[in-house]
C-alpha cells in the first residue's frame, strides 16, 4: 500500500502501538494530519489524552495509557489519514471525511443537500445520530479497519470576495475558489469554480487566479483571506460534517472493557467540545475581520431561494450514483433531512424529491 511505503519509518516507530509496557500499562499513539492549534486536534491533546488516565484512575482501574502524540502530519497527511489509521500508524486520530468522497461517500451526504443546516452544534449532533441509526455509516469505517468515536463539524459556508456582492447576479463571471464537492454549489450562478485548498486561497486571490472563495468563517481569518478579499457576504449555504475521531479496530479489540468505555465517553465529549470551540472562534474571527477592515453584508432571502432553486439535482444524482454501488444512499439522505427538520431546519429546496 502507498502509505506503507511512504511512511515506512513511521510504521517502524509505531509498530508496537498497542502493546503492554507492563501488566497494567497500554501504549497507544494519537495522531492527526493537522496541528493542535485547530479545535479538532486541540481537543484530542488537551482533553482526550489526559482524561483517559484521569478517568481510569478515578474508577479504580488497574490500567493506564502511555500515550505517544504525533500531530501536524508527523505520521500522515490529510488525504492519507484514513489509510494511516487503517494500517495502524496511529491508534486514535482525527480523520477528515471531507477528503474522502470516494472512500466514505455516505459521510459526505451534507455536500449534496446544501442550504439546510449551518449550525455547527446541530451538524455535530446529526453526524453522531446518523452513526447511531444507520448501520451503513459504521460499516464504511469498518471497511477501513476503524471504529467511529465522534463526529466533528464546522460552521456554514459563505462568500468572501474582492468586490461587493449585492445579489446573485453579481456572481456571474466571477472565479470563486470552492474545494471539492462545494464547487457543485456554484452551478446556475454563472460563477466559475476553481478547485483549491484553503492554504492556497490567499495567493490565488492576490494573483488574480480567483476573485474570491466559498468557505467557512473558520477558514477565512486564519488564512487572512479578508486582506485580499475584504467583502464577506453571509449566505448560510450550510456547513460540513468535516471529519471524525476514530480508532483502529485491531487496537480497539485489544483494549480492556474499562478502557473501551472511557474512550467511548470521551468520543462523545470530543464532538461537543470541538463544536463549542468552532462556534466560539466563528464569532470571534468575524469580529476580528471587521476590526481589520472587512465589510460584511447578508445575501437576501430571495437570492438564497433563487440560488438553491437553480442548482442541479445534487442529492438525486448522489443517491443514484451510490445506490448503483450498493450503498443505502437514499436512506442516509432521508435520515439527514429528517434529523435536520427535527432540529427546526427546513431546506430551501426539498432534496428528497
Amino acid at each position: 500500500m502507498k502509505l506503507k511505503c511512504t511512511f515506512l519509518w513511521a510504521t517502524v516507530c509505531v509498530a508496537a502501538a498497542t502493546t503492554f509496557a507492563s501488566a497494567d500499562t497500554i501504549r497507544l499513539t494519537a495522531g492527526s494530519s493537522h496541528p493542535p492549534v485547530l479545535p479538532w486536534v486541540e481537543v484530542i491533546t488537551n482533553h482526550v489524552v489526559p482524561e483517559t488516565n484521569a478517568r481510569l484512575t478515578a474508577m479504580g482501574s488497574e490500567h493506564q495509557i502511555e500515550w505517544t502524540e504525533a500531530y501536524a502530519g508527523a505520521l500522515f497527511n490529510a488525504p492519507n489519514a484514513l489509510e494511516g489509521v487503517e494500517i495502524g500508524l496511529a491508534d486514535l486520530a482525527w480523520v477528515g471525511t471531507i477528503f474522502e468522497p470516494a472512500n466514505l461517500p455516505l459521510q459526505n451526504v451534507h455536500f449534496y443537500a446544501p442550504f439546510l443546516v449551518g449550525d455547527v452544534h446541530a451538524l455535530t449532533e446529526i453526524g453522531n445520530e446518523l452513526h447511531e441509526t444507520v448501520p451503513a455509516m459504521n460499516e464504511q469505517w469498518d471497511d477501513y479497519n476503524q471504529r467511529f468515536l465522534g463526529a466533528m463539524a464546522d460552521g456554514s459556508y459563505h462568500l468572501i470576495t474582492n468586490k461587493p456582492i449585492n445579489s446573485i447576479e453579481d456572481l456571474r463571471g466571477m472565479k470563486l475558489l470552492a474545494a471539492g464537492a462545494v464547487a457543485n454549489w456554484l452551478h446556475g450562478t454563472g460563477a466559475i469554480a476553481v478547485d483549491a485548498a484553503f492554504p492556497e486561497f490567499y495567493n490565488n486571490i492576490s494573483t488574480g487566479i480567483a476573485d474570491g472563495a466559498v468557505m467557512t468563517t473558520n477558514g477565512m481569518y486564519p488564512f487572512k483571506i479578508h486582506e485580499v478579499a475584504p467583502y464577506i457576504t453571509l449566505v448560510d449555504m450550510g456547513g460540513p460534517i468535516t471529519g471524525a475521531l476514530t480508532i483502529n479496530n485491531d487496537t480497539w479489540d485489544s483494549l480492556p472493557e474499562d478502557v473501551q468505555s472511557v474512550l467511548t465517553d470521551l468520543g462523545g465529549e470530543y464532538s461537543t467540545m470541538v463544536a463549542d470551540q468552532v462556534a466560539s472562534r466563528e464569532a470571534r474571527f468575524m469580529d476580528l475581520m471587521v476590526a481589520e477592515g472587512a465589510i460584511v453584508s447578508t445575501l437576501s432571502d430571495a437570492d438564497r431561494q433563487a440560488w438553491a432553486a437553480g442548482l442541479p439535482d445534487l442529492a438525486g444524482d448522489w443517491v443514484a450514483r451510490n445506490e448503483e454501488a450498493g450503498l443505502p444512499a437514499a436512506d442516509v439522505l432521508n435520515a439527514f433531512l429528517d434529523a435536520a427538520r427535527s432540529r427546526g431546519f427546513e431546506p430551501l429546496r426539498d432534496w428528497a424529491e
